[in-house]
C-alpha cells in the first residue's frame, strides 16, 4: 500500500473513531447516571429533609452493587443520617457501626465515631457514651496534629453524657476543659466558645457557685453579643440562666433586669416556647411583688394565667395564688379569695 493509501486508511479511521465517540457519548453519561441514580437521588433527598426517601435511596444504592470500601462507608453514614433523622436509632447505630468497621481513612473513621456517639447520646446510653469520647480522644491524641475542634466537641459531649448520668463534679471538669479548648480552637469570640461557657456556667449555677456561673454566663452573651446579636435562641438560654443565677444569689433587682430583657428578646423570636415563657413571667412578677411593683406584676400575671390555663396543673396554681396576693394587696379581698379558692382546686385535682 502507498503511503496515500496508508494515510487515507488512517483519516478514515479517525473520522470513524470520532462518529462512534460522538454516538457512545450520551450513552456513556446515561450509564453513568442510571449507575449512580440512587446514590445522586439519596444525597438530593438528604439536603432536601425528605428523610424517608433519602433511606430507601441510600438502602437501594447499597444493595445495586459492589463498591469501594470508602464509598460503601460514605453510602452508610449517609444512611445513618436518615434513619437517626427519623428516629430511628436502632437502625442508625447499625449503619454507624457497619460504617465504623469498614471505614478507610481518618476522615471517615472519625464520622462514623462521630455518628456512633451521638446515637449513644440520644439513647441515653451514657456509659457507652463515655467510652466511645474516650476512644476518640486516645486516637486524637495519637495523631501528629490532632482535631483541635473535634477534642473540643468531645469534651463538650462527655460533659453532657457524665451530667445525664448524676455525676455533676466530673462533668464540671469536662466542660472547664471544653471551654479551655473551645478558646484555643475557634477562638475567643466564636459562637461556639459562648455555647461552651454557657454550658459551664450553668452546670455552676446548679452547684450554687453563683460567682463564678454569672461570670462564664456574662462572657458568653457578650460572645453572643458581639457576634450575631441575642436574639438566639442558645443565647436566650444563657440569658435565662443569667438572670435564674441573681435572682438565686439574693441579687433581685440584677434578677428583674436580665428577665426583663429576656421576655423582650423572646418578643421578636419565632418558636418560643409558650409554656416556658408563661413561667418567665411568672418568676418576674414574682419579683415585682418583692419590689412592691403591683401593677407590673399584675399584667404579666394575666398574661401568663391566658396560657397556662392550657395546661392546668402547679405552674397555674402558683400564678392564680400570686394573683390572688395581688388583689388582696390592691384592696379587693373577694377577688383574692376567689383566686385562692380556684388555686386551692387545682392543687387538689393535682394531689
Amino acid at each position: 500500500m502507498t503511503d496515500q493509501g496508508i494515510m487515507i486508511s488512517i483519516t478514515r479511521i479517525f473520522r470513524l473513531s470520532m462518529r462512534v465517540a460522538r454516538w457512545a457519548e450520551p450513552h456513556v453519561k446515561e450509564w453513568r447516571r442510571k449507575r449512580h441514580l440512587h446514590r445522586t437521588e439519596g444525597r438530593r433527598h438528604l439536603d432536601a429533609r425528605n428523610w424517608a426517601e433519602a433511606e430507601k435511596e441510600f438502602k437501594l444504592a447499597l444493595a445495586e452493587r459492589r463498591h469501594s470500601g470508602g464509598r460503601r462507608s460514605e453510602l452508610l453514614l449517609n444512611l445513618e443520617q436518615a434513619q437517626r433523622r427519623q428516629r430511628k436509632l436502632v437502625e442508625a447505630a447499625e449503619s454507624a457501626q457497619a460504617a465504623l468497621e469498614i471505614a478507610s481513612g481518618r476522615s471517615l473513621r472519625a464520622r462514623a465515631q462521630d455518628a456512633l456517639l451521638d446515637i449513644q447520646l440520644e439513647q441515653g446510653q451514657y456509659a457507652e457514651a463515655e467510652q466511645s469520647i474516650s476512644e476518640i480522644l486516645r486516637s486524637e491524641h495519637a495523631e501528629a496534629r490532632p482535631d483541635g475542634v473535634r477534642v473540643a466537641q468531645s469534651y463538650r459531649k462527655l460533659g453532657t453524657a457524665r451530667l445525664q448520668a448524676g455525676r455533676k463534679p466530673e462533668a464540671l471538669e469536662a466542660f472547664r476543659q471544653a471551654a479551655e479548648m473551645a478558646e484555643q480552637v475557634f477562638g475567643a469570640e466564636h459562637a461556639e466558645t459562648a455555647q461552651s461557657f454557657a454550658d459551664l456556667g450553668a452546670l455552676l449555677r446548679d452547684q450554687g457557685d453563683h460567682s463564678e456561673a454569672q461570670r462564664h454566663l456574662r462572657r458568653a452573651l457578650d460572645i453572643h453579643r458581639a457576634a450575631s446579636g441575642l436574639d438566639s435562641q442558645k443565647a436566650t438560654q444563657g440569658l435565662y440562666q443569667l438572670a435564674s443565677s441573681l435572682e438565686e444569689s439574693g441579687d433581685l433587682d440584677g434578677a428583674a433586669a436580665e428577665f426583663e430583657r429576656l421576655l423582650a428578646l423572646r418578643a421578636r423570636q419565632v418558636g418560643v416556647n409558650p409554656l416556658e415563657n408563661a413561667g418567665t413571667q411568672v418568676r418576674l412578677a414574682g419579683l415585682y411583688l418583692q419590689a412592691g411593683r403591683l401593677g407590673p406584676a399584675k399584667e404579666l400575671l394575666n398574661h401568663a394565667i391566658g396560657v397556662l390555663e392550657r395546661g392546668g396543673g402547679q405552674p397555674l396554681a402558683q400564678a392564680l395564688q400570686m394573683l390572688a396576693y395581688v388583689e388582696e394587696q390592691s384592696g379587693r379581698p373577694e377577688e383574692a379569695n376567689r383566686w385562692r379558692e380556684v388555686a386551692s382546686s387545682l392543687v387538689s385535682a393535682g394531689a
